[in-house]
């Protein structure tokens, strides 16, 4: 799939002048969509729209990883010392 952008606009929906900041509000593409790793995304009430991929590239299975571990070890920790403080208040 090809996809071209057009339209830039600024965050009220003008046309961005120099060096402002700006987002493409319309994107063509050509060959198939259905079936691809991106999906369109559009609003209840029909103003905005975007594309999201579907896939997940290494960078993001890398701090997925590392936010999995750190749960993981945050969960294990709270439960010890909950475990730890509940035998020690015994008689």
């Amino acid at each position: 799939m090809n996809c071209n952008f057009s339209n830039p606009v600024d965050y009220q929906g003008n046309l961005p002048g120099k060096n402002d900041a700006f987002a493409f509000s319309q994107m063509t593409c050509d060959g198939e969509t259905g079936g691809t790793s991106t999906a369109n995304i559009e609003q209840i009430t029909g103003t905005g729209e975007f594309w999201i991929s579907k896939q997940v590239d290494y960078g993001q299975l890398l701090i997925l990883t590392f936010l999995l571990i750190f749960f993981v070890g945050f969960t294990t920790k709270l439960l010890w010392n909950f475990a730890k403080q509940d035998s020690d208040q015994k008689l």
